[in-house]
């Protein structure tokens, strides 16, 4: 009784083992295909990324952006970032990339994100913090359709530096038109026996010649009520009317207001001379501040607008996009791209950016946090910005003529109206070519 007692219970262990063991096989082989699918989709969206990442920025402002690039991987371990900042190799690299179409997953278009990579670029509207962008900025970086063509972590606002304790000393007011900068210059010659030059530019570099082109072109032909927009739009502006331009250089260098070795000096020797007293303006922008307190913390320098040229305008600074990134339209890296961009959209991260160029942030829900400079920015809140004078109405190769036409003048080889020849020869030439 006893054994057949136990041989019942045994085979009705067995009965419920074998059904629950295929009840379960049955059940997984369900569960398994769908968990299958929830994995591969897990997979695929932390499989390993590698991003490629290239900026025109250098020195300390290009280790912040290497900063953030390396938090971002810390957070985001399934992302490599390959961060590139190849310095003055920059703009050649990226034609070179331009022509091949092998962009960057993310790059930086220093100033020309419409005009120059525009046709490259992801729209990026539909982005979280595209909601932040600050009004000042949006001309700058999206078009009438709607388009935003990068991410702006800070706006340029670029106009002439001063020596704050200088004018001071001189009982000089900063100057608001062209007219009472060549006064305020004549003063600064008169009065230290011309010991401290008006104006400091390190021609040897050549660029720094653009940026008086770039700076004084737009109050003389652009920004007034009556101007030559349309016309450098279109192709008929009359290059005769450029000359003033090169002539107001040259007179510069007649009348003793530049330093006298305009042609040998270099950025770094505009730098210290302005950081040792030796020169009140530097037509450079605000970083070239930060440049000459590297040599003397005790400057006291200050930021104004360019000054206007014609009756009724009024003072402007030249500026818009700065430091961006934007993202390829052809990257096989989307999603991840834009992970990378909105992380630096973070206000933090922006903050260091616009704080590491003493610049106002791209993004309206960061502060203004760039130390000395922040009184100047509020102070000229209302003054227009508008767009460097080559990026919008020159093509494409022309700032090399800008800036070695310059040389020439100061040199003596060429005159004021031999200059605007040459930059009539060269901007139908490539106008054409594009």
């Amino acid at each position: 009784m006893r054994k057949s007692w136990l041989s019942m219970i045994c085979l009705v262990l067995l009965l419920v083992t074998a059904l629950t063991a295929c009840g379960s096989n049955k059940n997984a082989g369900g569960n398994t295909a769908g968990n299958d699918t929830a994995n591969k989709a897990e997979t695929k969206s932390e499989e390993n990324v590698t991003l490629t990442v290239s900026t025109n920025v250098v020195g300390e402002q290009a280790k912040v952006l290497q900063d953030i690039s390396n938090k971002f991987m810390v957070d985001n371990p399934n992302i490599k970032v390959e961060f590139s900042a190849p310095g003055k190799d920059y703009e050649n690299m990226m034609k070179v990339k331009m022509a091949s179409q092998d962009m960057p997953d993310v790059f930086a278009t220093h100033g020309w994100s419409k005009n120059r990579y525009g046709e490259y670029l992801l729209d990026l509207s539909g982005e979280a913090w595209a909601n932040d962008l600050d009004p000042a900025i949006k001309p700058s970086v999206s078009d009438e359709t709607g388009k935003l063509y990068v991410l702006p972590m800070d706006q340029d606002k670029s106009g002439p530096v001063y020596n704050i304790d200088l004018l001071k000393e001189y009982g000089l007011e900063v100057p608001t038109t062209y007219d009472e900068f060549l006064a305020v210059a004549e003063a600064v010659k008169t009065k230290s026996n011309g010991k401290v030059v008006a104006v400091h530019i390190g021609g040897a570099d050549s660029w720094p010649i653009g940026q008086f082109f770039d700076f004084f072109a737009t109050p003389l032909l652009i920004s007034a009520e009556q101007n030559y927009s349309q016309a450098f739009l279109d192709g008929t502006f009359d290059w005769n009317e450029f000359d003033k331009l090169p002539q107001m250089l040259k007179d510069l260098q007649t009348n003793g207001y530049l330093n006298k070795d305009v042609l040998t000096a270099k950025y770094s020797d505009s730098a210290k001379a302005f950081a040792e007293g030796k020169a009140v303006f530097g037509v450079y922008g605000p970083y070239f501040i930060e440049e000459a307190k590297k040599i003397n913390p005790n400057l006291n320098a200050g930021l104004m607008p360019i000054p206007s040229i014609q009756a009724g305008d009024i003072p402007t600074f030249a500026g818009g996009e700065k430091t961006t990134w934007g993202i390829s339209k052809d990257s096989k890296n989307i999603d991840a791209a834009k992970k990378f961009v909105a992380y630096f959209a973070q206000s933090d991260n922006v903050s260091a950016v616009a704080k590491s160029n003493q610049l106002p942030p791209g993004l309206s829900n960061v502060a203004i946090d760039a130390g000395e400079l922040t009184a100047f920015y509020e102070q000229y809140k209302e003054t227009p910005v508008l767009p460097f004078f080559d990026r919008v109405y020159l093509p494409n190769g022309m700032w090399d003529v800008l800036c070695k036409n310059g040389q020439d003048i100061l040199a003596g080889g060429i005159d004021a109206r031999a200059y605007s020849e040459n930059m009539k020869k060269e901007f139908d030439r490539l106008r054409a070519t594009k």
